[in-house]
């Protein structure tokens, strides 16, 4: 069986100006995929706080955990990814290690499993962003300062729909990881 995944990619300039679309058709959803998902995930989302919602009611409480906090860390393992929210203010954009996260009280956890037909889209702008379909579990939206020099037309928004979506503290990551076993591709 053939499965896909596309996952659109609108990466902003550091001056705000757009750059052109690149697109990633994944023709199967295999570890090296999740790999890479997650790096470019790394690079335009980390350090940004979002507000988060489940459009087809299946992650109500996972997105009411997640809402409000940055996006400080994206790990794959496998095929599995793990998204991690946290209450800090983002200033750490690389990404923080175990030893720094596991300590926050407000570290929320999102372990992802694509399965057959799962997908996570990102657009740089709301106004290009598609309508969510019935199997959305949960949409982000960039949450940015009135303040900020970024447009509110320039915001990231996301629509995730994956066969597994869960979340949890810390622990939902050491034990899927644990479970899991050694990942082949780091």
């Amino acid at each position: 069986l053939l499965f896909l995944i596309i996952v659109s990619f609108n990466l902003l300039k550091p001056s705000s100006a757009l750059v052109s679309t690149s697109t990633t058709t994944i023709k199967m959803v295999e570890g090296h995929s999740v790999h890479r998902i997650a790096s470019r995930f790394r690079s335009s989302l980390i350090g940004k706080k979002f507000s988060a919602t489940s459009p087809n009611g299946r992650f109500v409480e996972g997105a009411h955990a997640i809402d409000g906090k940055v996006l400080s860390r994206m790990e794959a393992v496998g095929k599995n990814l793990f998204a991690f929210f946290s209450s800090h203010d983002g200033s750490n954009s690389s990404g923080s290690k175990d030893h720094e996260i596991e300590g926050d009280a407000g570290l929320v956890v999102m372990h992802v499993h694509f399965g057959m037909s799962g997908m996570w889209a990102v657009f740089n702008t709301t106004t290009e962003e598609p309508d969510v379909k019935p199997t959305t579990r949960v949409r982000l939206e960039e949450i940015v300062s009135p303040s900020s020099v970024i447009a509110a037309e320039h915001k990231i928004c996301t629509h995730l729909s994956a066969m597994t979506v869960a979340h949890g503290d810390y622990s939902l990551y050491t034990s899927k990881k644990a479970a899991l076993g050694e990942d082949p591709l780091r």
